[in-house]
């Protein structure tokens, strides 16, 4: 085990989370990692799933944690674990028992890019040699990302379909990472459609327009999660889960998935957008506890005890989680700061016996309930994604940089926009304004006709999709046809002929 120089104190908790990592193992079924030995709010109820299940996000945030400490062959049989409990259509299920039977049924899409992003880790570290097991796992999951993606059906936090800048992130790199494992064609395709998505992150997740710009002065932000198109984008709303009958503006809910931008190489620490959100989140989110700072999910969370400290029973308020401390520690590391004191708060939170939860206790003491301020709630105690963001933090601060960061993502972003030749038009992801110069390719899981008007162009002609790349089939309106346009008028005829699915596209 190398555990990077620090304090005593701090070793001796590094020590605990590997070993917490490890013991949260299975002895049947290697490459296991279960999200806690716990049950949440065990001791009102029970759970036969509780936590001491495999979520596919928590696992591979365990296995690179293994990774910083020199345990590559443990991370490699994460992995392994991971291609053998994949489906055939590239996804893994929301959760499962260790021997790979489903639990809950929900579709994320970081859970399906995220094995991609270790496969790359390990590669990078040496601890893997490409196989075909390997090269199936990962063209299955890319090929799950491009039919599926950008939009995902349930954010990290399990609650909400839309567009989150955390899941935007782990998708964009997947896509990245994995690009040299495939052909020409269909690398260029990959790099192209990532290029689009990195593009557009801000037009799906930046609020130039909500309340919380006023209030803290800046002129915008990067939202929680936003809706779909189809149901409103940065102006619909979103139901916030573990509170009974509660919507909110998604221009009003703020989280710290933006963090992720900088963390996976996409933007710039100093970023103005990413200034803005830090100095809302830090106003918002943040507490200061007797054990230090912490963060809660996002605004109006409901996951958590009752105010009078009873356990949450589907709902509840939201309280304080670790593990978001350790997420704001990476971004001090990225803008040169120290993140001793985020280290230093993590370890303050711990149980009795140094075990990092899920969440702590935000206000005053209740005897009744051994709650006290800054010290673990009734949430699961060990949380394996608390223990690896802890351990990987500790390494962020010795090296610079943090676990998740691939050269490949680096080398092509270098933390800034890029400009996508070609953008790419999905019913899940359309566009109704697109800059001059570029390219747009309509695409669909399955062939069509489509009717393009362009301006004032008497009449509209005809085009018949061909085959792109994964399954999809697209038509391609060249930046060159686009040139001396003002406006694209897409129409797609139904079988029947009788109704018509129409679309604008203003050319700025």
């Amino acid at each position: 085990l190398y555990i990077p120089y620090t304090s005593p104190e701090r070793k001796r908790e590094a020590e605990r989370s590997a070993a917490v990592i490890k013991i949260d193992g299975d002895r049947d079924y290697a490459g296991v990692v279960v999200a806690s030995l716990s049950v949440l709010w065990g001791s009102s109820h029970d759970d036969l799933g509780g936590y001491h299940l495999v979520w596919t996000r928590d696992a591979v945030e365990a296995a690179f944690a293994l990774i910083t400490v020199g345990q590559v062959a443990d991370a490699s049989r994460i992995l392994a674990y991971l291609i053998g409990t994949q489906a055939e259509d590239g996804s893994w299920a929301q959760n499962y028992f260790p021997d790979g039977r489903g639990y809950w049924s929900g579709n994320q899409l970081d859970e399906v890019a995220l094995p991609v992003l270790l496969m790359a880790k390990l590669k990078a570290v040496g601890g893997l040699t490409l196989a075909l097991p390997v090269e199936a796992m990962v063209k299955k999951a890319v090929g799950f990302i491009v039919r599926n993606g950008p939009m995902s059906d349930q954010d990290r936090w399990e609650e909400n379909a839309g567009a989150s800048p955390f899941t935007l992130t782990v998708t964009i790199c997947a896509l990245v990472a994995a690009a040299p494992l495939f052909a020409s064609e269909e690398r260029a395709y990959l790099l192209s459609l990532a290029d689009c998505w990195n593009e557009r992150i801000e037009r799906w997740t930046y609020s130039t327009a909500g309340a919380l710009c006023e209030v803290h002065g800046v002129d915008g932000y990067y939202v929680r999660v936003a809706p779909r198109a189809i149901s409103g984008g940065l102006r619909g709303t979103i139901d916030v889960r573990n509170v009974a009958q509660r919507t909110i503006a998604a221009s009003d809910l703020v989280g710290m998935e933006f963090l992720y931008l900088v963390r996976g190489g996409l933007r710039a620490f100093d970023d103005p957008g990413i200034v803005n959100t830090l100095k809302i989140v830090d106003s918002v989110l943040r507490r200061d506890t007797p054990s230090g700072p912490s963060y809660y999910r996002y605004n109006g969370d409901g996951y958590g005890e009752h105010a009078d400290g009873s356990a949450f029973d589907g709902n509840g308020i939201g309280r304080l989680w670790p593990l978001l401390t350790g997420e704001r520690g990476h971004y001090a590391v990225a803008a040169g700061g120290d993140a001793r004191p985020y280290l230093e708060a993590m370890s303050r939170m711990t149980g009795p016996g140094g075990l990092i939860p899920e969440q702590i206790w935000d206000s005053a003491p209740i005897a009744d309930f051994g709650l006290e301020p800054g010290k673990p709630s009734g949430s699961a105690m060990p949380l394996v994604w608390a223990h690896a963001e802890f351990l990987k933090l500790l390494a962020a601060r010795a090296n610079g940089r943090a676990a998740e960061l691939l050269d490949a993502v680096t080398q092509r972003y270098g933390g800034k926009v890029p400009s996508a030749p070609t953008w790419h038009w999905r019913n899940n992801s359309p566009f109704s304004t697109i800059p001059r110069g570029k390219a747009i390719l309509i695409e669909r899981p399955a062939p069509f006709t489509l009717l393009i008007s362009l301006d004032a162009a008497p009449g509209m002609a005809a085009r018949q999709s061909t085959p792109t790349a994964f399954g999809l089939h697209g038509v391609s309106i060249g930046a060159d046809e686009l040139e001396q346009c003002k406006v694209v008028r897409l129409d797609f005829p139904v079988a029947d002929n009788k109704s018509r699915e129409v679309a604008e596209i203003a050319i700025l």
